[in-house]
């Protein structure tokens, strides 16, 4: 009895495996139209879905890895590489692309929080070796590599002069601290020397206003002096002018009479 409740149990479960298999590969084709589609939470949801009909599965794993990496959540997506990194012990390739991903994302992760910068770009470059340890021809992660061990080597020198300049500021603030001292015992006299300055500075606008109005009052008299002058001189002017025009009229008008007296006949043209 017992034999056959075995078989029976073990021939049920072989005939559930095809099933749980196509289930898991169903999620994952439809994760993937949605990956590439940039529809990163859709994708998420149905890479979760595989891996909770069976947590083993590789792509599952490196899928879902990969549409965390592409919302930032850095940390989900390292949880998922190393677990489908653990499962590709045959396809050095595959374990290739896998720590390369891994690479990129303490790379970024490194980039975003300062905090955490220069551990998880160490990381990287650990990380991007072993890819190239499981694949000498990853072109992508040689040159990440580079990049990374740059940064890295921009991180160290950025922390070093910060640490020099951490004894350089110790140094300036007990010179401030002494400077502040002096300037309290000397604050007294400063502030009845700037009281002073002040009333000068006071006083000084005052007859300074005093002498601009003056002067306002100075320029308006000339000002009028001027314009009357002129409308004097222009006054004069026309006088002159209307005197002269008299004249000349009766110089005209004798020629006029004499030609006259003289019989003879002449135009007379008048200039005015």
């Amino acid at each position: 009895m017992k034999i056959r409740t075995i078989i029976l149990v073990s021939v049920l479960l072989m005939l559930s495996l095809p099933s749980v298999a196509q289930n898991v590969r169903h999620q994952i084709r439809k994760g993937n139209k949605d990956y590439k589609k940039e529809r990163f939470e859709q994708a998420e949801l149905r890479y979760r879905k595989a891996i909770e009909v069976d947590s083993s599965d590789v792509k599952g794993n490196y899928n879902l890895g990969n549409t965390l990496y592409k919302q930032e959540k850095y940390d989900e997506a390292l949880s998922h590489y190393a677990s489908a990194a653990m499962r590709h012990v045959d396809d050095k390739k595959q374990q290739s692309a896998v720590y390369h991903n891994i690479g990129n994302t303490l790379l970024h992760k490194g980039m975003k929080n300062r905090e955490e910068g220069m551990q998880s770009v160490q990381q990287a470059v650990s990380a991007y070796e072993e890819a190239l340890r499981r694949n000498p021809d990853n072109d992508d992660a040689r040159y990440n590599l580079a990049f990374a061990k740059r940064l890295l080597q921009q991180m160290q020198q950025q922390q070093q002069q910060n640490g020099g300049n951490g004894g350089n500021d110790d140094k300036k603030d007990q010179q401030q601290n002494d400077s502040k001292q002096g300037n309290n015992k000397d604050q007294g006299q400063q502030n009845h020397q700037q009281q002073q300055s002040d009333n000068n500075q006071n006083e000084q606008q005052n007859q300074s206003q005093q002498q601009s109005g003056q002067e306002k009052q100075d320029r308006q008299q000339q000002t009028k002096q001027a314009s009357e002058q002129a409308k004097e001189q222009k006054k004069q002017e026309a006088e002159r002018l209307l005197e002269a025009v008299k004249n000349n009229e009766k110089q005209t008008m004798k020629e006029h009479m004499r030609l006259q007296e003289a019989g003879k006949s002449r135009s007379v043209d008048k200039d005015w």
